[in-house]
């Protein structure tokens, strides 16, 4: 291992940290939850909650919060909070719609020889009539009141453990900083570039960054990041597999404060957690689970999310595509028709067109030039 001592010190990103490292690090570490892993407190079980706090509590003086993650979870635990009680309407709401549609096709349908159609529709009122039962009964043991006392424990566990806020001439600095970042993919946040809520929010992370680095470089201690952002601006990811933070900010992080930095995705940390502190052990398979179901409730929604913005793309796409080939065929009233240009220069375009369309949906029928150029003569 000595021969390697230089490359290490060059290179110390590039080097996923061995057990016995990761081990010192948690001695001396500064614990830094980002505002979703907060916001678990709130959205989980009671068995959940309270093992969440009690980790939190265990981290003791270790734990503290840039102010841009205390900011987020002040904006968006609202959301959290009266999202779990729309729940309940939406929910019936849903499945109301569902079975109005299945009654509709079972009253549609003409003699059949097995399927009873009034003992059928007698079966989906009943289902629909026990589901908004049981969804009165859960909206009636809601726990607003706990939950309002979870808030109240977090503050108070945060207590002198959160960061100043920026001033506006240092935001205004790294917000142009951010633009040169992010145009180069330079890590992190680059990812959140479409962001376009404020002035500021798309360089949430990179505030959040630049907070933990001066803390480590004013106490002198090296930061753990505990986060539920899997996105590539923060993790160093090998044929989809996560390795640790990305190199470049390992390097960076050590460069400006002279620390180490590390970061766990939460479910990760439990684990590493519940070796250490015995208190949260029992529970913490419970809390995995809960974490799990909530990922892969967050993951189809970021997948619906995404396909809801390609189909808009692609319509986008495609009237463009529409009126260059009205412009290229003279159809009559076509806004491009009357306008002159150059034939292959819309050509060219048309068959880039068809190449983002054909990547964003591959089974889209596209129009080549080839068509095109069949159809309509040279002018």
């Amino acid at each position: 291992m000595a021969g390697l001592t230089a490359m290490h010190e060059k290179f110390p990103g590039w080097y996923p940290k061995k057990p016995e490292a990761i081990a010192k690090l948690w001695e001396t570490a500064i614990f830094v939850p980002d505002a979703n892993v907060l916001l678990h407190c709130l959205r989980h079980t009671t068995v959940v909650r309270d093992e969440l706090l009690r980790l939190f509590g265990a981290l003791g003086d270790s734990l503290w919060i840039p102010y841009q993650v205390g900011l987020e979870f002040q904006r968006n635990r609202l959301d959290v909070e009266f999202g779990a009680l729309d729940a309940y309407d939406a929910l019936i709401k849903d499945q109301e719609a569902i079975v109005d549609k299945a009654r509709d096709r079972l009253r549609q349908l003409r003699a059949h020889p097995t399927i009873d159609v009034q003992k059928e529709l007698a079966a989906l009122d009943m289902f629909l009539s026990d589901f908004k039962g049981r969804m009165e009964a859960a909206r009636a043991a809601h726990p607003s009141a706990e939950i309002d006392g979870v808030v109240e424990k977090l503050t108070k566990l945060l207590d002198q453990r959160v960061g100043d806020k920026m001033p506006v001439e240092k935001l205004v600095a790294l917000k142009k900083e951010g633009e040169d970042r992010y145009s180069k993919k330079i890590p992190p946040g680059y990812k959140d570039q479409k962001k376009d809520a404020g002035e500021f929010d798309k360089f949430g992370d990179l505030i959040i960054w630049k907070e933990m680095i001066a803390k480590a470089k004013a106490d002198k201690r090296p930061i753990i990041f505990i986060s539920d952002d899997a996105k590539e601006d923060w993790w160093w990811i090998h044929r989809g597999r996560k390795l640790g933070p990305r190199p470049e900010l390992v390097e960076e992080f050590k460069g400006e404060s002279g620390q180490d930095f590390h970061i766990y995705e939460f479910s990760q940390f439990l684990r590493f957690a519940a070796d250490r502190f015995p208190e949260i052990k029992a529970n913490v398979e419970k809390v995995e689970e809960s974490l799990l179901a909530d990922e892969n409730a967050r993951r189809r929604q970021s997948d619906a999310a995404e396909a809801r913005e390609t189909e808009i793309k692609l319509r986008q796409l495609e009237d463009e595509r529409d009126q260059l080939i009205a412009a290229l065929s003279g159809t009559p009233g076509s806004s491009a028709a009357s306008v002159t240009a150059d034939r292959s220069a819309l050509r060219a375009r048309l068959n880039e067109l068809n190449a983002e369309i054909d990547q964003l949906s591959p089974g889209r029928e596209l129009v080549r030039e080839g068509t095109v150029s069949d159809a309509v003569p040279e002018a």
